[in-house]
């Protein structure tokens, strides 16, 4: 897995145009994961993972630099992969590695989101946090009342299972590193997407 950024262009790669209908998870994003997994299974297990993608995939990986988008395919069968060659549970194992990258994002570069004070703002940027993260799919974040919130994810198609664990583990780590208490998320899938259903301690 060796990022060379001669590879990259906006939007997707020199060697093969990544088209703007394929689903993407941004490489920083990926990037931030991978090293989360190598700190928390070890380089073994992550490096027997890759050695067992397609070679595709492993193409797509192995290029991969924070600017460039990779396709969730490769993205979601290097972590299952993973998973499978640490002995752990995807299900359970990847939010937690979701909730550390993210924190650890939000606290380096978006230092600014953890002053707002207010609920409203807060769930108003989700929007702004998903779009870099993700090349597909909007959402609508909606404030019930205090602690409650729904954010309404749509224009993604057949959205994979992993994803929308993922989604949910990233708005519920977004919450806790701006200092909410007792987060929970859980959600509804939907023809082109999912419902997030949130409630903190106000």
């Amino acid at each position: 897995m060796r990022p060379n950024s001669r590879h990259c262009r906006p939007g997707g790669y020199t060697w093969g145009v990544l088209s703007a209908d394929v689903p993407s998870l941004s490489g920083a994003v990926f990037l931030k994961n991978v090293s989360v997994f190598r700190r928390e299974v070890g380089d073994e297990a992550v490096d027997r993972a890759f050695a067992a993608l397609t070679r595709e995939h492993q193409d797509l990986i192995d290029h991969a630099v924070s600017a460039a988008w990779i396709p969730v395919t490769a993205v979601d069968a290097l972590y299952t992969g993973i998973a499978r060659e640490a002995g752990r549970d995807l299900w359970t194992f990847y939010p937690d590695v979701v909730r550390i990258g993210i924190s650890q994002t939000l606290r380096s570069v978006w230092k600014a989101l953890l002053r707002l004070t207010s609920d409203r703002a807060l769930i108003k940027r989700t929007p702004l946090i998903y779009s870099r993260g993700h090349s597909i799919g909007t959402i609508e974040p909606t404030i019930h009342g205090p602690g409650r919130a729904t954010v309404v994810l749509t224009q993604w198609p057949n959205m994979p299972a992993l994803r929308r664990l993922g989604v949910a583990a990233g708005i519920q780590a977004t919450l806790e590193v701006a200092g909410r208490k007792d987060v929970r998320v859980t959600y509804d899938d939907t023809n082109d997407g999912a419902v997030y259903h949130i409630s903190w301690k106000p």
